[in-house]
């Protein structure tokens, strides 16, 4: 089976209502101060709580609340993001657009300005899992659907880099490594605890005080040890079983002890993303809210593909996410992110701009001085990269 017939076995799931999938809503009040709210994520396991404002709701995110200076005097309501809704008539596709886009892990469902309930990528991934289970999809491999080659850091760096690589990069997982090998995984949520005042998380436990002492300490004495892993030739289906029944947020993927890739609940969600063409399968994850925008980025994505088809035939398919990386009144700044992906490489291509149209055209731009070989040295670090297929 392929990707594109694995994308079609999810077509029921696609369009069911978000509302099927409610579950208990994790919501803290404006005048909360950050401590308590940090406190609730920890209680309730979650990554995305929301803030009820005048008809409007706000998030704050494990991430968001990394780059926030001082806990003890930010207020929430000025911190988190407004976002967008669902209501019980949206669609899970639709859920997963606004995830991708938004780089968030739930959504709220909202009536008549109350917030029922939300939707969470950990239920849509459980989803994914059983629709799986009922096609027997298994031929699906790891390779196909993770992040490869993620970010890492030394046992020996300090917390406070993992917290900058962290909101740098807006990233929630970092693998640590010993002398190049595995030694264990640091979450945003692992660094948030340490930004806590210190009678909340236990003067003696670490027998540190100060949070600016706790975040000169290693990272390796707070990495989680005991990593989830598979094989990058294991299936999909092993990956989603393993992440829903260990209760993860994550699952490493190796290749003789070096790590290869990295699946999360966002890698696996993309997978009930718009497909915009038949003939070459592209899919595009995290479409923009305006539809001039959206099909703008359709049309683009879809002709840089067949301009590169025809150099290189062996093009199996394509696949783009966009992401908000900031929000600046109406304007938003994009991240652009795509994978042309043949029968032996992969080109990847990552670009961060606020005009959408014009990042797509030097996405062009740039695959034409590629196909040329008028490739500068600045170009070989910002756009086209190249890799076989291990």
């Amino acid at each position: 089976m392929s990707i594109s017939d694995l994308y079609e076995s999810f077509n029921k799931l696609r369009n069911t209502p978000a509302y099927n999938f409610t579950e208990p809503k994790v919501t803290a009040g404006a005048n909360s101060s950050l401590s308590e709210i940090i406190g609730i994520l920890i209680e309730r396991n979650a990554n995305d709580i929301f803030l009820p404002l005048s008809g409007k709701v706000a998030a704050l995110t494990m991430r968001d609340i990394l780059g926030i200076r001082n806990i003890t005097s930010s207020k929430p309501a000025t911190v988190g993001k407004i976002i967008p809704t669902l209501n019980s008539y949206s669609t899970t596709a639709e859920a997963v657009r606004l995830m991708s886009l938004y780089r968030l892990r739930a959504l709220p469902i909202m009536e008549k300005n109350e917030i029922l309930g939300q939707i969470s990528a950990k239920r849509i991934v459980q989803e994914i899992r059983d629709a799986m289970l009922v096609t027997h999809t298994t031929k699906i491999s790891t390779s196909d659907v993770m992040t490869r080659s993620p970010i890492v850091i030394s046992k020996g760096d300090k917390i406070s880099s993992a917290k900058q690589i962290m909101k740098r990069r807006r990233i929630d997982h970092i693998p640590v490594l010993q002398n190049n090998r595995l030694l264990g995984m640091v979450t945003s949520r692992d660094i948030v605890q340490m930004l806590l005042p210190t009678e909340r998380i236990g003067r003696k436990s670490l027998g540190i005080d100060g949070t600016q002492n706790r975040l000169n300490l290693e990272i390796g004495g707070i990495a989680e040890k005991n990593v989830l892993t598979l094989n990058i030739d294991d299936t999909l289906r092993s990956v989603t079983d393993l992440i829903v029944t260990q209760n993860s947020t994550y699952c490493l993927i190796m290749a003789f002890d070096e790590v290869q890739g990295i699946i999360t609940y966002r890698d696996i969600i993309t997978l009930l993303g718009e497909k915009v063409e038949e003939e070459i399968p592209i899919f595009i994850i995290g479409l923009p809210d305006d539809p001039l925008d959206a099909e703008l980025a359709k049309s683009k994505f879809a002709d840089i593909v067949k301009l590169l088809k025809k150099i290189y035939p062996d093009i199996e398919e394509a696949r783009c996410r966009l992401k908000i990386r900031e929000i600046k009144g109406a304007r938003k700044r994009y991240e652009v992110d795509a994978n042309i992906i043949s029968t032996h490489r992969i080109d990847s291509y990552v670009n961060v701009g606020w005009d959408l149209a014009k990042m797509f055209d030097q996405m062009s731009d740039s695959l034409k001085k590629r196909i040329s070989h008028k490739i500068t040295r600045r170009q070989k670090g910002t756009r086209f990269r190249s890799r076989p297929i291990t």
